[in-house]
């Protein structure tokens, strides 16, 4: 027998933190998920492949597209499905980037020789279908800050430049006091070359366009292979006043000696500006307490890997609503998906926080979801584009105290190697947590095809194996830290609550999208 008290109480929480219609909905929601089929497991590594295919199926879901609205849908109805209530239906106006075509030809006594795998800057100033020719001229380094210095050029030329990805370790961008390496030295992951393309500068370039530039193409320090697909900068809120490529290094060799030679080129990026709504996802699994844990991730993305976190937030809830009374979590789950991880100007995760600050009160935890199942590819001298045999290294920055000791054992249970612990904040989407005072774990990693758009989605690098395992590791960790008193898990972090996320809140509430029970066909 179900005791009503509790019902009632979870009700009138969840009717007060997520404005539902009623707190007598509400429990005619809860007393319906109770009555459930056996529990569902955790996924094995052949149902991770299974749903995260389902979610490239939906295609690229850049933020506010038709593929992210629908994939968003999605989400909803399968939380639906789980026996999970839905929060008020959010979204936040954007303008929005959507690139179609990109193409960099060479013009050689009128023959066009197409430079091979570019790609564009994104955000950058449409060409228009018909795109720009004109003279290039080499312009040597163009730094972050920009180029030193520039030769003389006509206006309505095209630039070319050489350009790098700034010099990193993963040990300079995060500082773990806990790695999980087996029989290798932590200088393995930590000492050697992090060469990413999610860290590509946002180059300025709008003096040029000043001067008369009409388009500019970049030759980084990765190969073609690496690059193409690419969508970066992609947290800059830069938009460049000119069209602008990227262009690998190999693609790139031919590029420079034209542009040394002074040839002609035709530089074409296709892509349109679109006002619209993107929407913000909160769905709940209620507990005995009043107080919660949250779950969360962005729900934008380019492929397999960006976003899988929205696949990782089902299977949990599936398996937590599933389970019978005596062991279900005593702490009601909040499962966040918020959206602009790609825009540089979207609020994200703050901006959730700021629109359930009811729920920011009377959270004892909270955990950030990114990037699972990914293995490692590099540029690997003789054999070009390839995976390394090892997993991309994951950084869990944790808030210290109780919740820092669950998250290393689950690494450990688990033997998720290249694993480290890093303290809280941290380098994290979930930042805010941990600066709002709530104790808080993130999980990610940056692969080099982080976030690369392919026609398969980059499937042929996840490792459902890991991914598997990284799951079962997070239900552990948030299974455990329910055992653990908010007074506990909040008193082993001075640094929690530096930083109170402050501002308006910019999400508009309206009416609610059907939730969509299967994918729909993809676009590009």
């Amino acid at each position: 027998m179900h005791d009503p008290s509790l019902i009632s109480r979870r009700s009138a929480l969840l009717a007060a933190a997520c404005a539902l219609a009623s707190a007598s909905a509400a429990g005619r929601a809860l007393g319906a998920g109770r009555h459930r089929r056996a529990p569902v497991p955790l996924p094995s590594a052949a149902d991770i492949r299974r749903d995260y295919q389902q979610m490239v199926d939906f295609g690229p879901r850049l933020p506010g597209n038709a593929n992210h609205l629908a994939f968003v849908d999605w989400m909803a109805g399968q939380f639906q499905d789980a026996g999970l209530m839905l929060g008020p239906c959010e979204s936040y106006s954007y303008r929005r980037w959507d690139p179609r075509r990109v193409s960099l030809d060479v013009l050689d006594d009128g023959v066009r020789r197409p430079i091979a795998k570019v790609t564009f800057f994104v955000r950058s100033a449409p060409t228009g279908p018909e795109g720009v020719t004109g003279p290039l001229v080499y312009g040597g380094l163009l730094k972050p800050t920009g180029p030193d210095a520039l030769p003389d050029f006509p206006k309505g030329s095209i630039l070319v430049f050489d350009g790098q990805l700034p010099r990193l370790t993963m040990g300079s961008l995060t500082h773990p006091h806990f790695v999980h390496m087996g029989d290798e030295p932590k200088a393995a992951s930590l000492d050697t070359p992090y060469h990413r393309l999610w860290t590509t500068p946002a180059f300025p370039l709008d003096d040029l366009a000043a001067r008369g530039v009409v388009g500019v193409a970049i030759i980084m320090d990765v190969s073609s292979a690496m690059i193409e697909g690419n969508y970066s900068p992609h947290a800059s809120h830069y938009r460049p006043k000119l069209p602008a490529l990227f262009v690998g290094q190999d693609a790139g060799e031919e590029l420079r000696r034209a542009a040394k030679a002074g040839r002609t080129a035709h530089l074409t990026l296709d892509a349109e500006w679109t006002t619209g709504d993107v929407p913000q996802l909160t769905a709940i699994l209620p507990g005995e307490s009043d107080e919660v844990m949250i779950v969360d991730t962005h729900t934008d993305g380019q492929n397999f890997v960006e976003e899988n976190g929205c696949i990782t937030l089902l299977h949990l809830a599936r398996h937590f609503a599933s389970l019978p009374q005596g062991e279900r979590l005593r702490r009601s789950i909040v499962f966040a998906g918020w959206p602009g991880h790609m825009t540089g100007e979207m609020p994200e995760a703050p901006g959730w926080a700021l629109a359930h600050p009811e729920l920011m009160k009377r959270a004892a935890a909270a955990f950030t979801i990114e990037h699972l199942g990914s293995s490692e590819w590099l540029d690997i001298p003789g054999k070009g584009y390839a995976p390394t045999g090892h997993n991309e290294y994951m950084n869990c920055p944790t808030s210290a105290g109780p919740l820092t000791d669950i998250v290393v054992a689950g690494i450990k249970r688990q033997d998720l190697l290249r694993h480290g612990v890093e303290p809280g904040p941290g380098v994290t989407t979930g930042v805010v947590f941990h600066e709002s005072g709530v104790p808080h774990m993130g999980l990610i990693g940056g692969p080099s095809y982080l976030l690369s758009i392919a026609p398969n989605g980059h499937i042929d690098k996840l490792d459902a194996g890991l991914a598997a395992r990284q799951t079962a590791m997070l239900a552990d960790v948030i299974r455990q830290a329910d055992k653990v008193p908010m007074a506990a898990l909040k008193g082993g972090d001075p640094s929690l609550g530096a930083k109170p996320v402050t501002g308006t809140d910019t999400s508009r509430r309206g009416a609610c999208r059907s939730p969509r029970r299967t994918p729909t066909n993809r676009s590009q």
